[in-house]
């Protein structure tokens, strides 16, 4: 696996019947529950397997949905953890969240502004002074807010197209002859911010999503507090929340985790790890979607929102529940410090999607608190995020 095809997002559209019928997908199902109820089968429990089973039917080699709402958290497994495999997805197995990880890392900046070691406007110049000397004049300014809301002009690093560039102006030599993960950022980074910025298309032309602007974002928050992105999450989210999750693919973890799943030559494959020298290389982005975790874990992420949203109190920043609530004030499809304002069913939601190394999941959370739910599938092709969001959505009705 290659630099540009682990770092890209990829995508085709899958004929489900043709492999459906020679992979053999049983509908292996595992329920779980959390919170205040008994975690025995309920109607909420018989929801989540009957979607968790249709994602599998529907061509997910391995499915996970979840539920919440402030006092209950449910979730369901469905599939297998490898396809041409026998092992059954559990219901403590992590699955690779991909840009769902954004949340988590605006999270983190907003405890950091919450501390006073940084200002939601405290610039590149001001908090990195040598880094953006030798970046472009419009880099100067860009501010924390505007690098987690995708509003800096800064290449996406999501497609083929910009890995392509960056490798053809450096040379792929570049990825053997450096290999300290210091050295490695450095260089990318005074690459990056010697790069022209971009624009957005359509009605926002200042949007333009990027995965390398949480890379500059997670290097402001180590200048402000001398804590790498990882010790961050786990110290300023992971812990206080109660959250169990896993920075790094899923078989990271352990071989017997489940594998992404992707087109390749008109197949679907399970995906490897990438290993030297591309590693080092993709961990730069690792505070754009790097998270892996349970499937109760995620419906506990979600409903810490849900309280937040309906005004308790919670261990999330206050600025971070702040910016969600402007969010709920904003037009549709505003983007904000990971989420996306989402109209649905008439009402307004959070919506993210993320996908990474043949995995894709996505999240949907009532903005007045009331509800939310997700959905995982180890499986990353152009229709499956759409089967999430269906899934989702009747859970959600």
């Amino acid at each position: 696996m290659n630099f540009l095809n682990s770092i890209a997002a990829r995508g085709a559209i899958l004929s489900r019947r043709r492999w459906l019928a020679a992979a053999g997908l049983g509908t292996l199902v595992t329920a779980c529950g959390g919170g205040s109820s008994d975690d025995g089968a309920d109607a909420l429990l018989e929801r989540l397997q009957s979607q968790a089973r249709k994602l599998v039917s529907q061509g997910v080699v391995g499915a996970a949905t979840g539920w919440a709402d402030s006092t209950r958290t449910r979730g369901a497994v469905a599939g297998l953890r490898r396809l041409g495999g026998t092992a059954a997805l559990e219901r403590g197995d992590v699955m690779a969240i991909g840009s769902n990880t954004k949340a988590m890392t605006a999270c983190v900046a907003a405890s950091v502004v919450d501390q006073g070691l940084l200002r939601w406007d405290s610039t590149l110049a001001q908090i990195l002074p040598g880094l953006a000397r030798e970046a472009l004049p419009a880099y100067q300014g860009v501010t924390l807010r505007q690098l987690l809301d995708h509003r800096a002009g800064v290449m996406a690093f999501n497609k083929p197209e910009d890995v392509a560039i960056f490798l053809g102006e450096v040379g792929t030599d570049v990825l053997t002859r450096l290999q300290e993960p210091a050295a490695v950022e450095d260089f990318f980074l005074q690459w990056l911010l010697r790069q022209a910025p971009v624009r957005g298309t359509g009605a926002d032309p200042d949007f333009a999503y990027s995965n390398a602007g949480y890379a500059l974002a997670a290097r402001m928050l180590r200048a402000a507090t001398g804590q790498d992105w990882e010790d961050l999450l786990r110290q300023r989210v992971a812990q206080p929340l109660g959250i169990s999750l896993f920075v790094g693919e899923p078989l990271r973890k352990g071989s017997d985790q489940p594998a992404g799943h992707a087109l390749e030559g008109g197949q679907l494959q399970p995906q490897g790890l990438p290993g030297a020298p591309e590693r080092v290389w993709l961990e730069i982005l690792s505070p754009a979607g790097a998270v892996s975790l349970a499937a109760r874990d995620d419906a506990l992420w979600l409903q810490w929102h849900l309280r937040a949203l309906r005004g308790d109190a919670t261990p999330l920043p206050r600025s971070y529940v702040q910016g969600l609530q402007d969010l709920a004030r904003a037009p549709a499809n505003r983007y904000a410090l990971g989420w996306i304002s989402h109209a649905m069913q008439g009402a307004g939601w959070l919506l993210h999607t993320g996908e990474t190394g043949g995995f894709q999941a996505l999240s949907l959370v009532a903005m007045e608190g009331s509800r939310a739910a997700f959905a995982h599938g180890n499986i990353a092709t152009e229709d499956s995020i759409a089967l999430l969001y269906e899934s989702v959505s009747a859970l959600l009705a």
